[in-house]
């Protein structure tokens, strides 16, 4: 063969390869934005049945892979749980508002490739309601109505570790949760507005203000007051996140406890509530 069509042909296959190889780099290198994750399944690496990308891309080769994409951005779900009963046998409805979304740590990610990569959002969050439901219930049977009520840690703790645990295992973590809602059999409801807490924001800020400290500085009476003041103190200020952050019910029972706090200290004689019977509970 002549030497000129040789070096034709072979600088014709070197351009064509390398033309192939262009389009291949456009047409299969993916990449995700932010608030996305790429699975990448089919013939991958590790032994697992994806691979999952959080920030940055990769190639996808053909034949042998495929991929899709699992979306981040957060999604609320309001819970209602009729006829709870709690561990005190008290019947209750009860609302709850959680916030959740696929997480980015690496094994609960694969968890949600693995059962949620073909799922529309409807269905994701039919998947996450049936799980929360399930749990919720069982929680608020082993816990008292005024632990419910108040929006106590107690609550915050079995639901990491019961709801928590269990969405994990299909790849979504719990960004927050409170409960907007509760009302008893008898139709009591004990919704929380912001005016409500404002109104009793309003009424332990007078009484902080009002009562004033009876034992002398550098006491042991006074350092005990010292405690209970800090106490008052911390209390307002978590009512006061919660509240901002619209978890209304756990800030009714923060602004309860730091009242409480100011309450026994004019009870017990370490603070002067100047006989006022409408703040304070007089000794």
């Amino acid at each position: 063969m002549d030497t000129g069509v040789t070096l034709f042909l072979l600088t014709a296959g070197f351009g064509l390869s390398f033309a192939y190889g262009v389009i291949l780099l456009v047409t299969r290198y993916k990449q995700c934005a932010p608030d996305e994750i790429l699975v990448i399944y089919g013939r991958v690496d590790g032994g697992r049945s994806s691979k999952c990308i959080h920030g940055g891309g990769t190639l996808v080769w053909p034949l042998v892979q495929d991929w899709a994409k699992l979306s981040l951005i957060p999604m609320t779900i309001e819970i209602p749980v009729d006829n709870a009963v709690s561990v005190d046998d008290i019947k209750m409805n009860i609302k709850s508002n959680f916030t959740v979304a696929i997480s980015t740590e690496p094994e609960i990610m694969h968890n949600a490739a693995d059962h949620l990569l073909h799922l529309v959002p409807t269905e994701i969050k039919s998947l996450v309601t049936e799980i929360i439901l399930g749990q919720l219930r069982m929680i608020f049977s082993i816990i008292t109505h005024e632990q419910i009520s108040s929006g106590s840690e107690d609550i915050e703790e079995l639901i990491h570790q019961k709801i928590g645990t269990d969405l994990a295992n299909v790849g979504i973590k719990i960004i927050a949760f409170h409960i907007s809602s509760i009302s008893n059999q008898s139709g009591v409801t004990s919704d929380v507005s912001q005016e409500k807490l404002n109104h009793y924001l309003g009424l332990t800020k007078k009484a902080r203000e009002k009562a004033t400290p009876i034992p002398n500085e550098g006491t042991k009476d006074w350092d005990q007051l010292e405690i209970m003041l800090k106490m008052a103190d911390d209390y307002s200020s978590d009512a006061r996140f919660f509240m901002d952050n619209g978890d209304y019910v756990r800030a009714f029972g923060a602004i309860n406890y730091a009242h409480a706090w100011i309450d026994a200290g004019v009870k017990l004689r370490l603070l002067d509530g100047h006989g006022d019977d409408q703040l304070f509970t007089l000794p």
